[in-house]
């Protein structure tokens, strides 16, 4: 049972974020902001959708942060709260960090989970 409220919109994140992982591809905050079916502008407001999908759905489940897919347009990385609270990464070793992640959410089957 989750722990907190789920953010509006969360489902249809959630599903998008699992079709980029299908495809084994990374999705910009902005991209998913401006679909129709989330329409969250300014991209900032994803931030409690993705910390609910990582809190609530994927550290339950033992599964990888699905959410660490998306990225910043520019850097090509995620935004500074990606990782869950508490969690400590020397900030050199936090691009190596988050590749080995997101290798870990391709390498999911995602079909069966469900929010």
């Amino acid at each position: 049972m989750p722990n907190v409220a789920m953010p509006a919109k969360t489902p249809e994140v959630f599903t998008y974020l699992k079709q980029c992982a299908r495809e084994e591809r990374t999705a910009e905050y902005g991209e998913i902001g401006d679909r129709k079916d989330v329409n969250l502008q300014p991209a900032f407001r994803l931030i409690p959708l993705l910390n609910y999908i990582r809190d609530e759905i994927c550290v339950p489940q033992g599964l990888p942060w699905i959410s660490a897919l998306v990225v910043n347009k520019e850097t090509r990385l995620p935004g500074n709260g990606w990782l869950p609270e508490g969690t400590t990464i020397a900030n050199a070793h936090l691009p190596l960090f988050w590749r080995g992640i997101v290798l870990q959410v391709f390498a999911t089957d995602w079909s069966k989970v469900e929010i």
